[in-house]
């Protein structure tokens, strides 16, 4: 019977042995994997809670990257290889101070790098070894526009992953404060459910055990109060012998009644975890705004340096072309030399071979004619008077063409500072690109484009009719170089009907594309201004999305008056252009296919040998110039074929003088058609109110919000440190019940604990140290709100100015173009002055261009700082301002550069592909 007692007990022992054991390997057997993803469905479904307000929805909260990303991590989070680390530290994991260290560090292999190593693959670059000069320099990233720069920035962007995680790290905070709130696997005495076996052997060989084991919960009260019930097991055993179970259960209830009580003790550490995240929330909904208003800016910082490139590329093409201009006058050889000589060497003659040429009058040496080498020889061997050798070395050296002019040197000097000024500027735009691939997030080293298709307004003059005009400039000096006798224009001499048939040909052609690109190109660049004025002509104030739009409406008449000037320019270059066109048909007729008899054939009329100017084409009239006059006499076969040389070559003047006006209209016109993007609240609407302005952005701005909640936190926190002064007062409740077994008894236990506030020093510094923290948060806040108002205030005063600024450029660019144009005409005079005059001109012109440019991205820096400022940009889920001139930059869809979803918030239904996880090296 006894042994049958104890085989029951014995089995029943060993059944709480197992059931034990089976928890304790239920409770160990809890991976990180289950712990991990439980903190994710508690956090993410914490800050869902607080998405509750249009205002601050973001469209990503999940921790995890875009597959895309350089940071993304494609292995496991809970079993990851070891990322690549420093050689000589990594020693000490293997060896420290001697010692061996852990053995399988690598038991789960290593990364051959630390960023994603799929990243450069949709740029089709294979990277070996993980190398991120070569990998990275091969990445092409082309025609990039500005949405495209914002979707790299939400892949890439460091800071931008970090406020998710600030976000996800305050509501991970916020799951232990309310879990810590809500019940709890705690014993009487905190501690958790466990259980622990012994066994031990006295002196005499017996051998016992015992097995204990508690189960407790504890529930914190909002009253500041705690109560815990646990449940106690101990079993005892004496192997041979029969065992016992004693059970109890033990109780507990405290509740403070001055130090530590009330709700506002017990729920401020909940209270502020809620607010946390709610203010991280509001810090990546305004995280979104700022970062797009960077990225806009960076670009539009780039487009303006970009601009500053081609402006000065612009500019020193035409100071090229002047100094070519004026190195070929000053190489001209003069049929006329003065030289100041106060006198002529006494005693000498000068001989019968010099006569004709070599002339001395009242201190003035002069040359006539051509010299050639033997006259120089001469001329240096009449005297070795010090200045006559300098006057005849003098004479010779601008006979060869070997003195440089002033104004040739002067432009020489100008073109070779622009030239240091464009290299400086194409250095400077290399960094801003480098800094604006780091903003995005990516490598500098990658080769990054971006799109120019917002400077195409500020093409002024169209690259065609700059490069027809080019074409004007080089038919002079490669085929009408060839077709000049020697001694210059005038010079009797045979010409080669087939080079001047060459001559005509390559004018036609050239004068067939100044048609296209000129005359009808900018008749097209009338119909914008056109399109404003009718617009505008009911409402001077009226405005349309895209299109230009009128501040006043003086601005408005001044705009009609130009127009009206620009028409009247437009039909001269138009009349001009069909006289020259007339006279260049007519000389083709003449020389296509013809001999320089044939030609004069074509011409006689009478049959005499000569040309009478009455049998010359009516329209060749207009070849009448200052230098031949009316063309009167008769014409020989030579004097012909010179006259339509001649005539071609003030056709080309003609048609380089036709170009160069249509530039000025071209100019003037697109100057005029550049829009800004109207500052409003709502589409169409009239310039706000400058304290309208700052009423909806001290309304608005989250981070401001942010500040005015800390001011009540820093206020709570006095309350809860004068709290702390009080005395202590708690009453507690104890008890054990005995539910059976065991020799104890059940005892119940109740009283007052009281500790008198003596000693509180650290107590009263930390309060005093709070009433000095609300204040200076009341402070902060003040200081903020200013400088909220004053941010506003000035960018709102900076766009006014900006539209006036731009206003007066429009007007400085037509003033510009002009001025060039008429100092082009006038440079070749070997004026100095009119050097003078040019470069001014030129300067003029780069000055303007650039503070067109300069103001109009001022302007628009200055909208999205007033809209960001005021916490009203609304950003879509692109990540892009919903503002309609960035919404129609719509370069997601047709963006070449990047494939997939941009974001890929949590319950989105939109699969992201993961690529397969490469193979660690196993070590």
């Amino acid at each position: 019977m006894l042994t049958r007692i104890a085989g029951k007990r014995a089995r029943r022992m060993m059944a709480w042995l197992m059931l034990g054991s089976v928890g304790m390997s239920a409770i160990t057997g809890c991976s990180r994997q289950f712990w991990r993803q439980q903190a994710d469905r508690d956090t993410y479904s914490a800050v869902t809670e607080k998405l509750n307000d249009p205002h601050w929805q973001v469209p990503r909260i999940d921790l995890t990257p875009d597959p895309r990303s350089r940071f993304y991590d494609p292995y496991d989070p809970d079993c990851q290889p070891l990322p690549p680390d420093d050689p000589a530290a990594h020693e000490f994991m293997h060896c420290v101070n001697g010692k061996r260290g852990y053995k399988s560090w690598h038991k789960l292999g290593t990364a051959l790098s630390i960023e994603n190593p799929h990243w450069l693959e949709p740029f089709g670059v294979a990277v070996q070894n993980a190398d991120p000069v070569i990998g990275h320099s091969q990445v092409q990233l082309l025609k990039v526009t500005l949405p495209d720069s914002v979707e790299l920035a939400y892949i890439h962007n460091r800071d931008y992953q970090s406020t998710i995680e600030d976000l996800y790290l305050s509501a991970l905070q916020l799951t232990l404060e309310r879990y810590s709130l809500g019940v709890r696997f705690l014993g009487t005495n905190g501690t958790e459910p466990g259980a622990g076996l012994a066994t031990r052997t006295n002196a005499t060989g017996v051998t016992s055990g015992t097995l204990n084991s508690n189960f407790g919960v504890s529930q914190a009260l909002t009253s500041g109060g705690q109560i815990a019930v646990e449940l106690a097991n101990q079993t005892l055993w004496v192997f041979g012998s029969p065992g016992n179970s004693a059970t109890s259960l033990s109780y507990s209830l405290t509740q403070p009644l001055l130090f530590g009580a009330g709700r506002k003790i017990a729920l401020e550490a909940l209270t502020q975890a809620e607010r946390d995240v709610l203010y991280n929330a509001r810090t990546l909904a305004r995280f979104r705004q700022t970062l797009f208003a960077e990225v806009a800016r960076s670009y539009l910082g780039l487009l303006l340096q970009r601009q500053s490139i081609l402006n000065r590329e612009n500019n020193l093409r035409q100071l090229g072309e002047q100094l070519e201009a004026q190195e070929a006058q000053d190489s001209r050889k003069p049929k006329l030399l003065n030289e100041i000589l106060i006198r002529f060497p006494e005693g000498v003659q000068i001989p019968d071979g010099l006569k004709n040429n070599l002339k001395f009058d009242r201190g003035t040496l002069t040359w006539t004619g051509a010299m050639t080498e033997t006259q120089q020889q001469d001329l240096l061997s009449l005297s070795d008077d010090e200045a006559y050798q300098a006057a005849v070395q003098q004479m010779i050296a601008f006979q060869q063409g070997s003195v440089v002019s002033l104004s040739a040197a002067q432009l020489k000097t100008n073109y070779n500072s622009t030239q240091n000024q464009l290299e400086n500027s194409r250095r400077q735009y290399a960094d801003q690109l480098d800094a604006f691939k780091l903003l995005l997030g990516l490598p500098p080293n990658v080769q990054l484009e971006i799109d120019e298709t917002l400077l195409r307004p500020f093409e002024l003059i169209s690259r065609r009719l700059i490069d027809t005009e080019k074409v004007f400039r080089d038919l002079q000096l490669s085929r009408g170089l060839e077709l000049l006798p020697e001694g210059g224009v005038g010079e009797d001499g045979e010409l080669d009907t087939a080079l001047l048939r060459e001559y005509v040909k390559e004018l036609i052609a050239a004068r067939d594309e100044l048609y296209n690109v000129g005359l009808k190109q900018v008749e097209s660049d009338f119909e914008p201004v056109r399109q404003v004025l009718e617009f505008t002509a009911d409402d001077w104030s009226a405005s349309d999305a895209g299109r230009r739009y009128f501040s006043t409406e003086a601005e408005r008449e001044r705009v009609m008056a130009d127009l009206e000037r620009d028409l009247r320019l437009y039909r001269m270059s138009e009349r001009d252009f069909a006289l020259a066109s007339s006279v260049l048909d007519s000389i083709k007729r003449l020389t296509e296919g013809a001999t320089k008899e044939s030609i004069v054939g074509k011409l006689d009329t009478n049959g005499n040998g000569l040309i009478e100017p009455t049998e010359l084409p009516e329209e060749w009239q207009y070849l009448q110039n200052p230098g031949r006059g009316e063309l009167k006499g008769s014409f020989s076969p030579d004097d012909i074929v010179q006259l339509i040389r001649d005539g071609a070559f003030s056709l080309r003047e003609a048609f380089l003088r036709t170009a160069q006006s249509l530039q000025v209209v071209q100019a003037g016109l697109r100057v005029e058609a550049i829009a800004l993007n109207r500052f409003s609240l709502t589409p169409g609407a009239e310039l706000p109110d400058i304290e309208e302005v700052v009423r909806i952005g001290l309304e608005q701005r989250h981070d401001l919000m942010n500040a005015r909640a800390e001011v009540m936190d820093a206020r709570r926190q006095v309350e809860i440190a004068a709290n702390a002064l009080e005395a202590g007062l708690d009453i507690r409740i104890q008890g054990d019940q005995n539910l059976g077994g065991g020799s104890g008894s059940s005892n119940y236990r109740a009283g007052i604990a009281f500790t008198t506030p003596l000693d509180q020093i650290n107590e009263r510094n930390s309060y005093n140290t709070t009433l000095v923290n609300y204040q200076r948060a009341r402070r902060r806040y003040m200081l903020l709100e200013d400088q909220v108002k004053q941010n506003i205030r000035q960018a709102w005063r900076q766009i006014t100015v900006q539209q006036k600024r731009i206003e007066v450029d429009r007007q400085t660019v037509r003033i510009a173009a002009l001025q060039y144009d008429n100092a082009s005409l006038a440079a070749l005079g070997a004026n100095q002055t009119n050097a003078l005059n040019l470069l001014n001109a030129l300067n003029s012109v780069l000055n303007a261009q650039d503070g067109l440019i300069g103001d109009w991205v001022t302007y628009e820096n200055n909208r999205l700082n007033v809209f960001r400022d005021m916490g009203i940009m609304e950003i879509d889920r692109r990540g892009v301002w919903i503002d309609g001139f960035y919404q129609q930059m719509d370069g997601v869809q047709s963006s070449e550069i990047l494939e997939g979803s941009m974001i890929n918030p949590p319950n989105s239904t939109s699969e992201i592909i993961v690529p397969p996880l490469p193979e660690p090296i196993n070590q």
